[in-house]
């Protein structure tokens, strides 16, 4: 009986150059930050599942819906304030570790819908304005 070999997925890197020339042909523009964040995001996510298995991703990570790449960090949208919380610290690290396979000066970070929604509300000059200054705080936190 002759064994079936079990087709490996191409490397995230492979992955990422692989749809970038897909957008190319179709004429998506990766440099706008909207659709950089959701293609970025969904090869991150495909990552992840083969990583954490299909449950662990179902239930942290396919709520996640990308917003938007500002400042080289990856916004992602989850459910509630505590999803955040438990992927950031639980998951942030191996995430960012595979933003950094795509691009090194990327990191992600997670914000909840109401927290995102505040955000919103409260600047009409920025969309992110108080988002990128909360994850500034963070990293300086981080760095102390």
């Amino acid at each position: 009986m002759e064994k079936k070999k079990k087709k490996l997925k191409p490397n995230l890197k492979k992955r990422w150059i692989e749809r970038k020339a897909s957008l190319k042909e179709r004429n998506i523009n990766l440099a706008h930050p909207v659709v950089k964040a959701s293609y970025t995001w969904s090869i991150i996510s495909d990552q992840l599942q083969d990583l954490l298995g299909p449950e662990i991703h179902h239930q942290w990570f396919k709520p996640s819906k990308p917003v938007v790449i500002s400042d080289n960090v990856l916004i992602l949208e989850v459910p509630n304030h505590f999803f955040a919380q438990w992927i950031h610290t639980h998951y942030q690290e191996l995430v960012d570790v595979l933003l950094k396979v795509i691009d090194k000066n990327l990191s992600s970070f997670f914000v909840s819908r109401f927290d995102l929604r505040q955000s919103k509300m409260r600047t009409n000059t920025g969309l992110f304005e108080s988002t990128t200054s909360h994850i500034n705080r963070q990293t300086e936190d981080e760095q102390c």
